[in-house]
């Protein structure tokens, strides 16, 4: 049976030829640390024109990560957190859609498609523009309104009369990061639902060996990375006072989706394998039902051990797990969750750390 392709001219010609050269040339890497580097310099920049380092010494000593609950050192740490996530956050976004594409592309003989068609349907791992601006907009309503959640809460947050240089970088930055958060969010899931959807076109599945599926499996483990990485950004606002209650909406909105990655991807490879493993105990308990009579009653001349065959058989599919997921994949997904603990870690020793050295 061979699969269904979508090969109207709509899902071919999807997008421009720039947007996927775009996607395809520039370095996810390169355009985040671009970013993120940018903007820290122009931070530095200005706080060194203006003269406000002097602003950093809490009680007449400079303890870069000392605990307190508003001033300059607080607002500036807050303001480099914001420039690393909003450097961090495109980076991840073209890394996301590039591996959808780079999946389908993998899946070449699984999909039983040329060269040409899996091409165009990896063009088909695409945005949609309306998604993006009602996503965007619902977005920076969020971000907007995060200021309200995390004390001291300012008598008016969004009056740039009141605010320092400092909490202008958060107060600009953070529905950016809002905005381009949620758009990663979507990315993932937009292009976790198309792979599922690829892969109920499969041609045909091996029981006997189902590694030519692990692009799918890889797929999820690369998008639950992508979000725990903002995750491990956004952790680093632990070392401050006044976000327990929005680093708990992050975290359990973070972890929720990052499930969902995991396993959005391979839903479609599970109902193949379900199916498969259904046909396949569908065709042997007949032939058990067939040969009963024979072993009950066997006759000379005829071939034996077809029974024990057929039963090793049945045992062998069942044994097939539904999920295409293995020992390492369940033991890097736990990594993985681990990472924003590890740098919430690391962030508490370099304090110590830091805090000796200084005094």
């Amino acid at each position: 049976m061979q699969p269904t392709i979508d090969r109207s001219p709509l899902s071919v010609k999807t997008s421009t030829m720039t947007s996927h050269r775009i996607i395809d040339r520039i370095s996810p890497l390169w355009l985040g640390v671009g970013i993120s580097g940018s903007l820290l310099l122009l931070m530095f920049l200005i706080e060194s024109v203006t003269g406000r380092w002097a602003g950093l010494f809490v009680d007449g000593e400079f303890d870069p990560l000392a605990r307190v609950e508003e001033g300059m050192l607080r607002d500036i740490r807050i303001a480099i957190v914001h420039c690393l996530v909003v450097g961090y956050l495109p980076a991840a976004l073209l890394h996301a859609m590039r591996s959808g594409r780079r999946t389908v592309l993998e899946l070449q003989k699984v999909l039983a498609c040329t060269p040409m068609e899996c091409e165009a349907l990896a063009k088909s791992v695409r945005l949609s523009t309306r998604s993006l601006v009602i996503i965007g907009l619902a977005a920076l309503v969020m971000g907007l309104s995060t200021p309200y959640l995390v004390p001291p809460i300012p008598e008016a947050p969004w009056n740039p009369a009141t605010w320092s240089p400092e909490v202008a970088w958060a107060r600009i930055l953070g529905p950016v990061s809002m905005i381009l958060g949620w758009w990663l969010g979507y990315a993932i899931l937009s292009v976790s639902v198309r792979l599922s959807r690829i892969a109920k076109t499969l041609a045909t599945i091996d029981l006997l060996d189902i590694s030519p599926l692990a692009p799918f499996t890889q797929l999820g483990l690369t998008n639950a990375l992508l979000l725990i990485g903002s995750l491990s950004i956004w952790s680093l606002m632990m070392v401050e006072t006044g976000f327990g209650q929005l680093m708990l909406i992050i975290s359990g909105v973070t972890l929720v989706g990052t499930s969902l990655a995991l396993l959005v991807p391979v839903y479609g490879v599970h109902q193949r394998i379900l199916q498969s493993k259904k046909q396949s105990l569908e065709w042997v308990n007949s032939e058990l039902v067939s040969e009963q009579a024979t072993f009950l009653a066997p006759q000379a001349g005829q071939e034996s051990g077809r029974m024990s065959d057929l039963i090793a058989y049945r045992s062998m599919v069942e044994s097939v797990p539904e999920w295409p997921f293995t020992l390492s994949t369940y033991t890097r997904a736990a990594l993985y969750v681990l990472i924003p603990i590890a740098t919430w870690g690391v962030g508490l020793i370099a304090e110590e750390i830091l805090g000796s050295f200084f005094n």
